[in-house]
């Protein structure tokens, strides 16, 4: 059975691993923020359910965009940053491919100003106690995070594949429109 080691390098270059607890995380740094930040992304987005308003698209498309001068290494890091800036990229993309999946249940809804603020400060808090397990985490810590990982590993290809599904449903009914308008 292959090790998470072998199966996070298919997805990971895996430089620059924490140690936690004993043990090498099987992720590098930015992507330790990027897997084990999607669970935390999903149940906020799961809970509050927030709507594509105006705001909401353009903070969530602004913490995807931190990635093109920190993960192409634009601008000096420290192992501190890489985790965050993978964590607040996490957030961002769990966010617009929860959208597209589940744009059709009629309980998302758009935030008022508090529920925002409370969604954004439970975020943080997020960032915070996931840097904090990485630094003064014990084997436990390392278990947890290693499982979170996996776990964020499976909600990107979950919604991957339901993003899929969907994109591929438009485009068969168009294509099917377009058929049957030339037939006519």
């Amino acid at each position: 059975m292959p090790t998470l080691h072998e199966i996070f390098s298919w997805v990971c270059g895996q430089q620059n691993n924490w140690l936690v607890g004993g043990g090498e995380l099987p992720f590098c740094q930015r992507c330790t923020g990027l897997y084990v930040g999607a669970i935390p992304a999903l149940l906020l987005c799961l809970y509050f359910r927030p709507k594509a308003t105006r705001r909401m698209l353009w903070v969530h498309g602004m913490l995807l965009l931190l990635m093109v001068p920190f993960g192409y290494h634009l601008v000096p890091q420290t192992a501190v940053i890489r985790m965050l800036t993978g964590q607040l990229f996490a957030i961002g993309l769990v966010y617009y491919l929860v959208l597209l999946v589940f744009d059709r249940w009629e309980g998302w809804r758009a935030l008022t100003r508090i529920e925002e603020v409370v969604y954004f400060l439970i975020a943080g808090c997020t960032l915070l106690l996931s840097q904090m397990a990485v630094r003064w985490g014990g084997r436990e810590a390392y278990t947890i995070l290693s499982l979170m990982g996996v776990g964020g590993l499976l909600v990107y290809v979950a919604l991957v594949a339901g993003s899929l599904v969907l994109l591929g449903e438009a485009f068969w009914k168009v294509l099917r429109g377009r058929v049957r308008q030339a037939e006519s």
